[in-house]
């Protein structure tokens, strides 16, 4: 299928030349001159190309109120050199990546290649996500260890002698949150699997922020106490939406963090780099990566620095944690998938 692209400028005279750069990629294109004009004609596009400086809404305002319609439609920032920092703060709002004014068509084209590839490595964690028997997996992994299961059903432990049960619900009501946050904190010892059920029943008596906080918490929380966590839920009697959402949780987990460290195509390239374990310096990766902008560059090293991903030596370079490792052989499973499939 031909992936859809929108790009949004007050300049009609960039508007088509991008028009006709794009298509002449093989991509649909669809164009907007405002903010509003954008929301109105999002529908399915698959990658959206957004100014910041517009009159009316501002690119940064479209940006949030995209991200509230579709939080994991790629969007790339058009910037001038003089809002390169405002650039960067949209990437901190969630714009996938920036573009500067002017640019030529193999950075356009380029930019394209890495967010097609972003929304392919999206389906790829679908996929791996669709594969794992969690409750199998859960009941092989408790036989020799301590586990906790967080679930509405108790026939899903039946006959699982060192598993506790944490109920969702009492008395045929869902249970507050921080009700069981605090039970979970009382019976959550080190090295135990924690397997968490019916997150499904979880959305339908708080909010998509609630749930994800909560099962924030919960991974950070397992991973001090050197805990395995493993999630699942019934998506029979589930509408798209909240599967979707739901599948957006779970595949974060999957990679092995719940915040956004390697939720860009520039920062995981940076981990495949580092995961022939040497140490990079910043020059040595920007010249691999082929990146001429320092800024990102910097951006997506820090992130992944505050992240635990990686770490730095006295020389200033780069190589990847024990966690940073673990993802790389994450992403390594991953791009094997791709391969098979």
């Amino acid at each position: 299928m031909t992936e859809k692209i929108m790009f949004v400028d007050d300049d009609p005279s960039i508007l088509d030349a991008a028009k006709t750069a794009i298509e002449s990629y093989g991509y649909e294109v669809v164009t907007a001159k405002s903010g509003m004009e954008c929301l109105e004609k999002l529908g399915d596009a698959n990658l959206v190309f957004l100014d910041i400086k517009m009159p009316g809404m501002d690119g940064i305002e479209v940006l949030k109120r995209i991200k509230k319609k579709n939080a994991s439609l790629p969007v790339i920032m058009i910037t001038a050199y003089a809002t390169v920092d405002t650039a960067i703060e949209a990437m901190k709002q969630g714009a996938f990546d920036y573009i500067r004014k002017p640019f030529d068509v193999d950075e356009l084209e380029g930019s394209i290649l890495a967010a097609v590839e972003e929304i392919k490595f999206d389906k790829l964690k679908r996929l791996n996500f669709e594969e794992y028997d969690h409750l199998k997996r859960f009941k092989e992994l408790v036989r020799n260890r301590k586990g906790i299961c967080i679930t509405k059903d108790t026939d899903k432990i039946d006959g699982m002698h060192n598993v506790h049960p944490i109920y969702l619900s009492e008395e045929w009501h869902p249970r507050a949150i921080g009700d069981i946050k605090e039970e979970i904190s009382e019976l959550l010892e080190s090295d135990m699997v924690i397997l968490v059920s019916d997150i499904s029943y979880l959305l339908e008596t708080n909010s998509l922020s609630e749930v994800r906080n909560f099962l924030k918490w919960l991974y950070r929380t397992t991973s001090i106490n050197r805990s395995m966590l493993i999630f699942s839920t019934d998506f029979k009697n589930v509408d798209n939406k909240t599967a979707n959402e739901i599948h957006e949780m779970i595949a974060d987990i999957h990679l092995g963090v719940f915040s956004d460290s390697i939720s860009n195509y520039l920062r995981r390239k940076v981990i495949q780099v580092l995961a022939d374990g040497e140490k990079y310096s910043f020059t040595k990766i920007a010249q691999t990566l082929k990146i001429k902008d320092n800024p990102k560059l910097s951006f997506h090293l820090k992130k992944l620095r505050d992240d635990g991903v990686i770490k730095q030596d006295e020389d200033k370079r780069y190589f990847l944690s024990k966690v940073g490792k673990a993802i790389a052989d994450v992403l390594e499973s991953i791009k094997n998938l791709r391969v098979k499939t």
